[in-house]
């Protein structure tokens, strides 16, 4: 299977974007790109920063953000870890995958 890649809408209190989002399985948690988190909303300190790996090293995350992602008429509403050097725009990784079951085609 190729990548598999998608536009979603990000909403968050501050107003809405389209973005870009790449499904991978194999991220833990999804992430959203620092520049955008900022345009629609107030990411949040967590109460502790965590260490990611990734193919390109390891990256520590010190913030989250509560957002509606809208999908295909859907509405999600999830918590995303912002990510300042994030290639892609959104990741939607395995715990959005699961808690709403996505199948990926």
């Amino acid at each position: 299977m190729g990548l598999i890649r998608t536009r979603v809408t990000v909403v968050g209190r501050k107003g809405r974007v389209r973005a870009d989002a790449l499904f991978d399985t194999g991220a833990s948690h999804s992430m959203i790109r620092e520049d955008l988190a900022r345009r629609i909303g107030t990411p949040e300190e967590l109460p502790e920063p965590k260490t990611f790996e990734a193919a390109v090293g390891s990256f520590t995350v010190r913030h989250g953000l509560f957002a509606d992602i809208l999908l295909r008429r859907r509405r999600f509403f999830f918590a995303l870890v912002v990510a300042r050097d994030l290639s892609e725009e959104v990741v939607l990784g395995a715990d959005f995958l699961q808690q709403f079951h996505v199948k990926l085609y």
